[in-house]
């Protein structure tokens, strides 16, 4: 092989595991659960059955145990609602947020 070939595929496998490095597991355990629906004109965001504002839904998703968070939206929930929901909990630290839509 020559000296070239060596440092390509030494490149090659070097930047391989860079980019492996940089891909994100899914943690396991527990799961933060919202719901964002419309309301009216705004949003109703529900977690364990009670509403809550932005504020609040910081200082739980900053107070929860669970690595991960899940937004479950309807068919006719606003993406404002969707998307200040998941911004919200990423910004509370959360490692992983997802927006899921309910069935039905």
């Amino acid at each position: 092989m020559s000296m070239r070939r060596l440092l390509i595929f030494v490149a090659l496998g070097a930047g391989a595991a860079l980019l492996a490095a940089c891909i994100r597991r899914r943690e396991p355990g527990p799961l933060l659960v919202v719901s964002a629906t419309r309301d009216g004109d705004g949003c109703r965001v529900l977690v364990q059955g009670e509403r809550v504002t932005s504020e609040r839904l910081r200082e739980i998703g900053r107070r929860s145990p669970a690595p991960r968070a899940i937004v479950i939206y309807s068919d006719d929930t606003p993406y404002k609602c969707i998307g200040s929901s998941n911004l919200t909990l990423q910004r509370a630290g959360l490692a992983s947020v997802e927006a899921v839509q309910r069935e039905g």
